[in-house]
């Protein structure tokens, strides 16, 4: 399949214009036809979706062109992503145990007020 701009942002689900700023960092590599109009792949979608997971991680934009620009060097470059993405993991595991505490503390405070006011309406 082979998707123009527009097409392929709907795909996706980002904008347009993030879609030229993800090319112009580097981040995706995006092939254009006779008249410099750019084609959108099936693997080029495959590619956003992975950037997107990273982004949504967390992952700082700079790490995401390094996996990138390693990623579109092939695959001598694997030892270098599988670093990055270990230990981006770590930071992620990290950030979900602080999140496990805060949501802990909110329930618990939650379940305060609703019997603090239940006692009250008796």
């Amino acid at each position: 399949m082979r998707y123009s701009i527009g097409e392929f942002s709907k795909l996706v689900g980002v904008s347009e214009h993030t879609l030229r700023f993800y090319e112009k960092e580097g981040l995706i590599k995006v092939n254009r036809d006779d008249n410099n109009i750019r084609v959108y792949t099936e693997e080029n979608k495959i590619w956003v979706e992975a950037l997107l997971h990273l982004k949504n991680t967390g992952m700082s934009l700079k790490d995401m062109k390094h996996f990138a620009m390693w990623g579109h060097m092939g695959n001598e470059t694997m030892g270098e992503r599988l670093d990055l993405l270990k230990n981006h993991r770590k930071k992620v595991v990290e950030e979900l145990m602080k999140l496990q505490q805060s949501l802990e503390f909110l329930d618990d405070k939650i379940l305060f007020y609703e019997n603090e006011l239940g006692d009250c309406f008796s």
